[in-house]
């Protein structure tokens, strides 16, 4: 592929022309135009390259470097209005703070014994009555749904 960007060019550029595209496709993919399963592969390679470009650290900091060429902290360009801000991150773990430490731990511990219980709820079936010894609570097992999903992996 000589020029693979020249494809994003015939994307849309605003959100009526997104919109306009997602419903056209749809109605595409259901009058049986396209093979659905094949479609949502291509997506799914499509999400990863773009995933790929956007989280690469030389592609950022070009993005940056473009955007404060404009004056302005909000301005417009290529159809989105864009604002430059920072973001703050901190880093708690230097801070030699015993009682975060823990707060920490005790989160964790409490995670672990929600995961724990909803595992002991899993086990119970539908019309089985169990009383927590604890509480003297009748527990009623839990509402469970399927659903088919589709795990893909692009080789």
């Amino acid at each position: 592929m000589k020029n693979p960007l020249s494809l994003i060019t015939k994307f849309p550029s605003t959100k009526n022309e997104r919109e306009h595209f997602i419903h056209k496709a749809i109605e595409e993919i259901m009058n049986g135009n396209h093979y659905p399963l094949q479609v949502e592969v291509k997506l799914k390679n499509l999400e990863e390259i773009i995933k790929g470009i956007r989280t690469s650290t030389t592609i950022k900091n070009a993005v940056i470097n473009e955007a404060y060429l404009f004056q302005e902290k909000t301005f417009d360009a290529y159809g989105a209005r864009i604002t430059k801000t920072n973001r703050r991150e901190w880093n708690y773990d230097i801070c030699n703070d015993s009682i975060l430490t823990e707060f920490r731990l005790q989160l964790n511990e409490l995670q672990s014994a929600i995961k724990d219980r909803e595992s002991f709820l899993q086990t119970l079936k539908p019309g089985m009555i169990a009383v927590d010894e604890a509480t003297g609570e009748q527990l009623i097992p839990p509402a469970v749904s399927e659903k088919t999903i589709l795990q893909i992996s692009i080789l």
